[in-house]
């Protein structure tokens, strides 16, 4: 069976006063509120799947957070420019100019979409918990469906903290409202400590190491990813010691299931649905060629790539020891490949995801994680831990280069050398970042606030040197939405700033 036919199967576990459910219908024109069905639906291994179903639904665009949860970390940063003027309202204007509003259906969708995966995920925690082994076919399964829902609850938890909360401050009180149980009603829980969201993320991750099957499809969560997703929020923690053990256990032992491709566009071929499956990705987001995910349609006319962006890529260049080194030379012209649906605007496209028409339209995904960012998370992490550059550290941040094309000539386009200092490389590993993932979820512009944050706001490097419109440290992070706000009875504080 077809997961999208999946999907809408699952939504009959989370419909509230329905006895039956109409399959011919889209996901969206149900509204799953507080389901008396759901606490009986999970009876066996059957529903417990379908349930599980539900919840990856959510990565898809329609009724989930998706396209805006991965586009909006590159509005802030500047990667993405708006798209075309005539399609731009005010929302996307203060997103564009750092000064997000608390009124708008972008953010909104990302905050409720969000929540709607950890409360689906709770649904299958707690119904699957509740079920006894022996209804499970499949030996170990009931563990490893919770293991997935775990890891894909701390997703969700981990994706509202870096947009909504005060992410890069463990010691804030503006963590977010962690969920750990279904919602059955209307009411609303304050927000917890940034360390605390945290520590919640981290316990659900560890149980998923321990019980989540080593890999089933790249489009389901799996151990590696979330040692993976554990390696990136120990590095957000500013736990740079213990994120580079993890990093650097998932690089060395992960096996030929998880390792680098060897050729940068082989992870955006958009002709076969293979690519769900490449040996990079840790986790991706299902679409097949009946049902595209929407982020290429958005990388189209409503967003596009910045002339500052490809042009950084293009001519972007460092000097290190006298030497003049290239941001990059393969991956930004790749990039630019991509074209519009409606010509002539004068915007760039975007060929990491499925275009408008043509043999490169047929499937497209998102990849929540893939090992070139683990590698860049371990050389981060391994320099930063000690304040120098191990030739590890190295090793790993050329790997990338090397996979893009770099050699080890004097100049241009080259692999860095062992006389780069630890500043310098810092900057290096952002800047490798931005060339290797721009556009893809937003690292972009958390590398910023982490990197503006490292030694305090407003002194050394600032997000402003990148993005002059980012000043407000404030506006680095979202606001709660007002219609969220006020449904809450103002029960979750906003945002300072807001």
């Amino acid at each position: 069976m077809k997961l999208s036919n999946n999907i809408y199967i699952t939504a009959c576990l989370f419909l509230v006063f329905f006895t039956s459910c109409d399959l011919t219908k889209d996901l969206d024109e149900y509204e799953p509120l507080y389901s008396l069905p759901a606490e009986t639906a999970i009876s066996n291994e059957n529903s417990a799947e379908l349930a599980l179903t539900g919840v990856y639904s959510i990565l898809q665009q329609k009724g989930g957070s998706n396209p805006f949860s991965s586009i909006v970390g590159s509005t802030l940063s500047g990667v993405d420019t708006g798209g075309y003027p005539a399609f731009l309202n005010a929302e996307d204007r203060g997103l564009l100019g750092n000064t997000p509003l608390t009124v708008g259906n972008k953010v909104q969708s990302i905050y409720s979409g969000e929540y709607t995966m950890i409360n689906r995920a709770n649904w299958v925690i707690s119904g699957v918990e509740k079920l006894q082994e022996d209804v499970f076919i499949n030996k170990n399964r009931k563990s490893e469906i919770v293991g997935e829902a775990k890891i894909m609850r701390a997703l969700g938890h981990f994706n509202l903290l870096v947009k909504f909360g005060q992410f890069y401050d463990v010691n804030s009180e503006y963590g977010v409202n962690v969920r750990l149980e279904p919602a059955r009603d209307a009411t609303t829980i304050p927000r917890i400590s940034v360390g605390e969201t945290y520590d919640a993320i981290l316990k659900d991750l560890e149980d998923g190491i321990a019980t989540a099957p080593a890999l089933r499809k790249k489009y389901y969560a799996n151990k590696t990813f979330a040692k993976g997703l554990k390696a990136k929020v120990l590095l957000y923690m500013g736990r740079y010691a213990e994120a580079a053990t993890v990093a650097k256990d998932v690089i060395d032992n992960s096996g030929p299931d998880f390792a680098l491709v060897s050729n940068f566009e082989q992870l955006f071929d958009h002709t076969t649905i293979g690519t769900l499956d490449n040996s990079e990705g840790l986790l991706a987001v299902y679409a097949d060629g009946d049902e595209t995910l929407g982020n290429g349609n958005f990388w189209a006319v409503f967003n596009a790539v910045s002339e500052w962006y490809y042009n950084l890529g293009e001519t972007g260049t460092v000097s290190i020891g006298g030497k003049v080194i290239k941001y990059d030379e393969t991956r930004i012209p790749f990039m630019k490949t991509g074209s519009y649906a409606i010509p002539d605007f004068g915007y760039n496209g975007n060929m990491k995801f499925a275009q408008r028409f043509g043999p490169q339209s047929q499937f497209e995904t998102l990849y929540i994680l893939r090992m070139a960012e683990i590698y860049l998370i371990y050389a981060e992490a391994a320099a930063r831990s000690t304040k120098s550059v191990s030739s590890d550290a190295l090793a790993a941040l050329n790997q990338i280069r090397i996979r893009a094309g770099a050699t080890s000539a004097e100049e241009g386009f080259v692999i860095y050398p062992a006389s780069i200092t630890y500043t310098q490389f810092l900057e290096a590993v952002r800047m490798e970042k931005l060339m290797e993932l721009g556009s893809e979820t937003g690292e972009d512009w958390y590398d910023l606030i982490r990197y503006d944050y490292a030694d305090g706001f407003g002194t050394g490097f600032q997000v402003s040197d990148v993005k002059s419109t980012a000043t407000n440290s404030d506006f680095f992070i979202l606001p709660i939405p007002d219609v969220s706000i006020k449904a809450g009875n103002n029960i979750v504080k906003q945002n300072p700033g807001y």
